[in-house]
């Protein structure tokens, strides 16, 4: 296989897993949205006794801007998924905590996936779904090394 068949076939395999439908998996809540109300709850969950992550948190665990993650808080909040406090110690931060109704969403878009991958390892197979993830672990590793390196 030459270079550019290789490279045209990784950007279309890519690209078909960006593309992926998972509107099943997440009825109520678009997959970004999703991965916030995760990494709140997971906040939570190392950090019991806190009220609340701050939007700056959670922008970083995310790896996006304050004020895109600003957005999805009160598009969740409307939702009754998310719930702020003022920060009493510094009135200019927020506390954002994952409601009753956020856990249950959460719970259930999370039972969904399990079930989906369950239904995915039994087709694939437990030694081409390990195998599968060790060479893509190890081809996503190389690249991002590639892409560091000065000459790209």
């Amino acid at each position: 296989m030459d270079v550019n068949e290789l490279q045209e076939q990784i950007l279309k395999t890519a690209n078909r897993f960006g593309k992926m439908k998972f509107g099943k998996i997440f009825p109520k809540v678009s997959k970004r949205e999703f991965e916030l109300l995760a990494a709140v709850q997971e906040y939570m969950d190392k950090n019991a006794g806190k009220k609340g992550i701050h939007v700056s948190g959670l922008a970083v665990r995310l790896k996006v801007s304050s004020p895109a993650v600003s957005r999805m808080v009160g598009m969740l909040e409307q939702k009754g998924y998310i719930g702020r406090d003022i920060d009493k110690e510094d009135r200019r931060n927020t506390y954002i905590y994952l409601t009753e109704k956020g856990r249950e969403v959460k719970t259930s878009a999370e039972e969904a996936m399990r079930r989906l991958t369950e239904r995915v390892l039994r087709r694939m197979g437990d030694e081409d779904m390990q195998e599968l993830m060790m060479l893509w672990n190890r081809l996503a590793d190389i690249m991002e090394e590639e892409l560091r390196a000065k000459d790209v």
